[in-house]
């Protein structure tokens, strides 16, 4: 689960991470009451699970309440990634002296947590050299590692105090630790022309398996109507913004044909993983679930029949189709356990289906625009 800013910049708070003044406002009048009871100028940063915000021009600050009303506007208007923008948090500003980097992350090459921290941070840390960084296995962040980071900062930025870097990096720890999180990162970290540390960015990711021991995070989830109805039925199921439904059985078989699709130069639509086994009544709740999705232009169901059974998927196709579920093209591919006698039932209905999967693909060529 990725938090929003404002949603990360709570858990900050509450361990204890110093985070700029101001609240999210979903409506110009809320954002005009936040910004006059913070006092101008305010920043507007768009509340989106995206990057690159800054250079898209969804971060602005401004001066004064007319100027407000038109960056709200046209903030508001964005969409950013798949993502459109509903809510915008109002920030008071900070007086920057200097721009720093500090984060904690899932090493999963080295199947561990690791702490990084740099003395230049901002919408650029992409491009920090290797010499600009200091880099700890979190299983070895002691009293020691601690102090050398610290060390580190605190010599490289002027003004900057070892303690205080020593604190924040312990509070960060203990929040990375405390919601079992995948990320906590603080980009910028800035350093105030009065000396302070303060988060003026805040960006937490959690362990989707480990939200059952969190519920204090369960406020945070952010799920479709759809989302949690394939929830209901146990579907692997993620909205990806396309045209095309892809369902298949078996997460690397479907992963495998969203990139086939895409290849073909066609959005997929989404990734619906029906499972092992699936029997009609499965396959026709997959379908009755892709059926509510907007802009829906085609199908491509890519079976390959094991513990499947190809012909438990023509019957609940056929069944979703008669019910009017599907109401647009399909492409199917079925190969395995079943398929001939699940091929002659779909055939009889004047449904072609694919046996080869390049030749299911090919297939695909019409609806290219």
């Amino acid at each position: 689960m990725r938090l929003l800013e404002y949603q990360a910049k709570e858990l900050f708070r509450d361990y204890g991470i110093p985070v700029p003044e101001g609240s999210v406002a979903r409506t110009l009048e809320e954002a005009k009451d936040i910004a006059k009871g913070l006092g101008y100028p305010v920043v507007l940063k768009a509340q989106v699970p995206v990057g690159g915000r800054g250079k898209a021009g969804a971060i602005k600050k401004v001066d004064d309440p007319g100027e407000l009303e038109m960056e709200f506007t046209r903030i508001r208007s964005m969409k950013l990634g798949n993502y459109g923008v509903e809510e915008i948090l109002v920030e008071k500003t900070v007086d920057i002296a200097q721009e720093l980097y500090l984060s904690i992350f899932l090493d999963r090459g080295e199947r561990s947590a690791a702490l990084i921290a740099s003395h230049m941070g901002g919408i650029d840390v992409e491009e920090i050299g290797e010499k600009r960084i200091v880099r700890f296995p979190v299983g070895q962040l002691d009293d020691g590692h601690i102090g050398m980071v610290a060390s580190y900062l605190s010599s490289s930025v002027n003004g900057l105090s070892r303690d205080e870097v020593s604190s924040l990096v312990r509070k960060l720890h203990d929040l990375y630790g405390g919601i079992e999180a995948e990320l906590a990162e603080i980009n910028p970290l800035a350093l105030t022309g009065e000396g302070r540390l303060i988060a003026l960015d805040a960006k937490v990711i959690t362990d989707d398996n480990a939200t059952f021991r969190h519920p204090e995070l369960m406020k945070y989830e952010r799920k479709s109507e759809l989302e949690r109805l394939a929830e209901k039925y146990e579907f692997s199921f993620v909205p990806l913004g396309g045209d095309v439904i892809v369902v298949g059985n078996g997460a690397g078989l479907v992963l495998s044909t969203l990139d086939l699709v895409k290849m073909k130069g066609l959005k997929p639509a989404c990734f619906l993983d029906l499972g092992g086994g699936a029997p009609p009544e499965r396959v026709y709740a997959a379908l009755e679930i892709v059926h509510m999705m907007p802009g829906i232009r085609l199908y491509f169901i890519n079976i390959f029949g094991g513990i499947t059974n190809c012909v438990a998927v023509a019957q609940g196709l056929l069944k979703a189709k008669g019910d009017g579920l599907i109401d647009k093209p399909m492409v199917i591919r079925l190969s395995g356990t079943g398929e001939d006698e699940a091929r002659d039932m779909l055939n009889k209905e004047g449904i072609n289906t694919f046996t080869e999967l390049e030749d299911a693909l090919d297939a695909l060529e019409v609806y290219r625009r």
